[in-house]
C-alpha cells in the first residue's frame, strides 16, 4: 500500500508544481459551492474528490436523467439492467442490478436533502440547479449508504422575485418533452416554486414480433418547494415530489441486436410520493440546531421475458428459437412496496468548526414475484432501521492547517419474513469516520490527505433460503444453508488531493490519488441450472482499488473554453471462488475500467452563439464477479450548436454521434435452445446516436 501511494504521490509532484507556479495568492477561491461535508463550501476547499455538473453542463448534453452526463466524470461507471442506467458504481464499487434479494446500496442518492439511495429511476434533472458527485467513503456524512460514494441532487430555489422557465424538446427515436417551473413570493418572508416535467420516447430497441417499439419511455416529474423565514431566528423549507416511470424493458436478444422477437416484454414503472421538511434554528447563543424530516411513499414495477423469444408456430422464422420440446418460455416479475422515513437531528457551532447529530431512518419493503416456474406467487417482507451518532470537527493546527475529525457509529436492524416460512434477522453494529489534513498552500491552492472509513450492511440471501431447504441435503441445499445471509462490509481509503485556480479564474485544477482497501466484500454471483437462476450475495476475503483522478477547465481565449476529466482505476479480488467453481482471486473487479476520461471544448461564435464538441470513453471492464464476460472499450463523440438570449436558448444537440454500440450490462450463460444452451456472452446495449432541439425561455 505505502508503494503504491508513493508511486502516485510521485507521478502527481510535476502536476503540483505547475499548478502552484501558475496560481495566485489574493483573491477569492472559486465559489462553486457544495454540501459534501456538513457545511457550504467552495468545492476548492473539500477535502475530498468530487466533481459537480450545473444545470448549464446538463443542458449542453441534452440530458434529462442522471446516466445521460456520467460520461463526464472521472471513475464513475454505470449498469443499466432496467430501463436506465440507474445502478451507479464509483471507483468500481456498486450494485449492478436487483432481483430478488433485498440488498443496501452502495452508492446513496438525495435529492432535495431526501435520501433516495436504491431508487435511481428518481434521478430526472429538469429544474436541478447542479448535480454533485462525492467519490470515496462517506462514512461520517452519510453512513451505510454512502460506502462508495454519494450523489446530491439539489433543485432550483425558490426565489419571492416572480420566475418562469419554459423547455420544450424533441429529438429522434419520436422523443419529446416539455417542462414548466416557476417561483413566486407568498409573503415578504415566505416563497414558493412548483415544476412539472414529462418526457416521452420510443427507445430503442424494435419488437418484431409484436411489430412495435417494446422499450419506450415515458417519465414524469413535479416537485413543489415551499421556502419561509418563520422568523428572525428559524427558517424551513418544504419539498414535495412525485415521480412516475412508465417504461418498457425488452433489452435482451439472442443476437444481441436491437431487433427483439420476445413475446411478453417487461416494464420498469416507479411511482413515487416524497416530502422533505428541513427547519434550522439560530437563536441559541452557543450553537445553531437543525431537524430533517422525510418520508417516500415508492411502488416499483419491474418485469422480463426470460426467454426473449416467441412461441408461435405461425411465424416460424422469427420464433424459430422458442419452438423446441422443453416449453422453455418463461417470465418474470416483480412488485415492490417501499416506504421510508428519515430524521436527522443536527447541532453545529456558530463559526462552523463543529458538528454533531442523531440519525433515525426506517425502509420496509414488501416484494411480491411471480415466476413461471414457481407455483405460487412469493411473498417477503424485509424491514431495516438504523439509528446513528455522528460528529466532526475542524481543529486549527497552525496559520494554514486545519485537522478533521470526524466519527459515526451506526446499529443496522433487519427483519425478514416471506411466504416459505423463513424468518430472518440480522444487526450489526459499523463504525465509520473520517481523519483529514487541509493545508491552503496559498489563497487559491490548498493540498489534503485523508484516511477515510465507509461501511455496508450485511443482508439476507432470500433466492439462498429457498434452496437451503432440507430436501434430502443435496449439495445444493447444503452449500446454500451456509450462505443464507451475508456480513457487512467495510472499505478504508486514504487519499491525497491537490486542487487550485488561477487569480483570473481561467485556469481550475482539482487531482486526487487514493487506495482503497475493501474488507468482507461483497459480491454477486448466481447459480444457472436448466435455465433457472438463483442469486446470492457472498462475501469474499477482501479488495483493492487504486488510482488517480483529474479534472479541470481552462479558459484558454475568450472565446475558446476547454474542460476535462481523467482517471485511472486499478482493482483486485482476493479470495472469491463462485458456486460453480470458479475461481476469482486477483481478478479485476466488475465495473472497473482502467481509465475514464472526458474533455469538451466550447467555442463562442459571437455573444450570443457557440459550439460545443466532447469526447469520451473508457476502456474494457468486466460485467460480473461472476463470469468473466467483458464489455469492450468506448470512444463517443457529442456535439452541441446554440444560441442564448437574454431570456431564451435553443439548443442542437447530439450525443454519440459516430452511433458506436456500447453495452451497458452483460451476462454469460446459456439461452438458445437451438445450439444445445451453449453458454455466451449476452448484453443490453446503451444509447445509441440520439440528436434533438431544445428550446428554453427564462423570465
Amino acid at each position: 500500500m505505502n508503494l503504491r501511494l508513493s508511486l502516485i504521490t510521485a507521478a502527481l509532484l510535476p502536476l503540483f508544481a505547475a499548478s502552484v507556479s501558475a496560481i495566485a495568492d489574493d483573491s477569492d477561491l472559486e465559489r462553486i459551492v457544495v454540501t459534501g461535508d456538513f457545511q457550504r463550501e467552495s468545492i476548492q476547499t473539500l477535502s475530498a474528490s468530487a466533481s459537480l455538473f450545473s444545470e448549464d453542463e446538463v443542458n449542453l448534453r441534452g440530458a434529462t436523467y442522471l446516466d445521460e452526463i456520467l460520461g463526464s466524470a472521472a471513475n464513475i461507471n454505470f449498469t443499466s439492467g432496467a430501463s436506465r442506467g440507474r445502478y451507479i458504481q464509483i471507483r468500481g464499487v456498486g450494485l449492478r442490478s436487483q432481483f430478488v434479494d433485498p440488498i443496501n446500496p452502495s452508492v446513496g442518492l438525495v435529492i432535495d436533502g431526501i435520501n433516495y439511495s436504491g431508487l435511481g429511476g428518481s434521478a430526472l434533472l429538469f429544474d436541478i440547479d447542479q448535480v454533485e458527485i462525492y467519490r470515496g467513503p462517506q462514512g461520517t456524512r452519510f453512513g451505510a449508504d454512502g460506502m462508495a460514494g454519494m450523489i446530491q441532487m439539489q433543485s432550483a430555489q425558490a426565489s419571492n422575485d416572480p420566475s418562469l422557465k419554459l423547455q420544450l424538446g424533441a429529438g429522434t427515436y419520436n422523443s419529446r418533452e416539455a417542462g414548466l417551473a416557476a417561483s413566486t413570493g407568498l409573503t415578504d418572508d415566505t416563497s414558493a416554486r412548483v415544476s412539472y416535467f414529462r418526457s416521452k420516447s420510443d427507445g430503442y430497441v424494435d419488437n418484431l414480433y409484436l411489430g412495435k417499439a417494446t422499450q419506450g419511455q415515458d417519465e414524469q416529474v413535479a416537485r413543489f418547494k415551499l421556502s419561509s423565514q418563520v422568523s428572525n431566528n428559524l427558517r424551513s423549507e418544504l419539498n414535495l415530489h412525485y415521480i412516475d416511470i412508465n417504461n418498457g424493458y425488452d433489452a435482451f436478444t439472442l443476437d444481441n441486436s436491437r431487433n427483439s422477437v420476445a413475446d411478453q416484454p417487461g416494464e420498469d414503472n416507479q411511482l413515487s410520493y416524497a416530502i422533505g421538511l428541513a427547519n434550522s434554528y439560530s437563536g441559541f447563543a452557543a450553537f445553531d440546531l437543525s431537524l430533517n424530516l422525510s418520508a417516500i411513499d415508492t411502488e416499483l414495477f419491474y418485469s422480463f421475458d426470460e426467454d426473449w423469444v416467441c412461441n408461435d408456430t405461425a411465424k416460424p422464422q422469427l420464433c424459430a428459437a422458442g419452438l423446441h420440446p422443453y416449453g422453455y418460455s418463461s417470465t418474470d416479475i416483480y412488485s415492490r412496496d417501499r416506504k421510508d422515513h428519515a430524521a436527522d437531528l443536527q447541532v453545529s457551532s456558530k463559526t462552523g468548526n463543529w458538528v454533531a447529530g442523531i440519525y433515525y431512518q426506517n425502509r420496509d419493503v414488501d416484494l411480491e414475484r411471480q415466476y413461471t416456474w414457481l407455483a405460487n406467487p412469493f411473498n417477503s417482507t424485509y424491514e431495516t432501521s438504523n439509528v446513528a451518532v455522528y460528529g466532526q470537527l475542524a481543529t486549527p493546527i497552525g496559520a494554514k492547517t486545519t485537522l478533521i475529525t470526524g466519527l459515526r457509529v451506526e446499529q443496522y436492524q433487519g427483519d425478514y419474513t416471506d411466504n416459505n416460512g423463513f424468518i430472518e434477522d440480522t444487526d450489526d453494529i459499523m463504525v465509520g469516520g473520517k481523519l483529514a489534513l487541509e493545508y491552503q498552500v496559498i489563497d487559491r491552492t490548498m493540498i489534503y490527505t485523508s484516511i477515510t472509513r465507509g461501511y455496508k450492511a450485511g443482508g439476507i440471501n432470500s433466492e439462498a433460503l429457498a434452496k437451503a431447504k432440507d430436501e434430502g441435503l443435496n449439495l445444493d441445499a447444503a452449500f446454500f444453508q451456509q450462505h443464507t445471509s451475508f456480513d457487512p462490509e467495510y472499505l478504508w481509503s486514504g487519499e491525497f488531493g491537490v486542487k487550485g485556480s488561477s487569480l483570473d479564474d481561467k485556469f481550475v485544477l482539482r487531482l486526487a490519488a487514493f487506495y482503497m482497501h475493501r474488507d468482507n466484500i461483497q459480491l454477486k454471483s448466481w447459480q444457472v441450472q436448466d435455465q433457472k437462476f438463483t442469486g446470492y450475495v457472498d462475501n469474499a476475503s477482501s479488495g483493492s482499488n487504486y488510482g488517480l483522478e483529474i479534472e479541470g477547465s481552462y479558459q484558454l481565449t475568450d472565446d475558446l473554453i476547454l474542460t476535462g476529466s481523467a482517471g485511472y482505476l486499478n482493482t483486485k479480488i482476493n479470495d472469491f471462488v463462485t458456486k460453480d467453481g470458479l475461481n476469482q482471486d486477483g481478478r479485476e473487479q466488475a465495473q472497473s475500467p482502467k481509465y475514464q476520461y472526458a474533455f469538451t471544448a466550447r467555442y463562442n461564435l459571437t455573444n450570443a452563439l457557440y459550439a460545443m464538441l466532447g469526447v469520451e470513453g473508457k476502456d474494457d471492464y468486466y460485467f460480473s464477479d461472476s463470469h468473466n464476460a467483458q464489455a469492450p472499450n468506448s470512444n463517443l463523440v457529442n456535439v452541441s450548436l446554440g444560441y442564448e438570449a437574454d431570456s431564451w436558448a435553443v439548443r442542437a444537440w447530439a450525443r454519440n454521434v459516430f452511433d458506436e454500440a456500447v453495452p451497458t450490462r452483460g451476462f454469460e450463460f446459456g439461452n438458445n435452445p437451438l445450439d444445445g444452451y451453449a453458454t455466451h456472452t449476452y448484453t443490453q446495449l446503451g444509447e445509441p446516436r440520439v440528436a434533438g432541439v431544445t428550446f428554453t425561455l427564462n423570465l
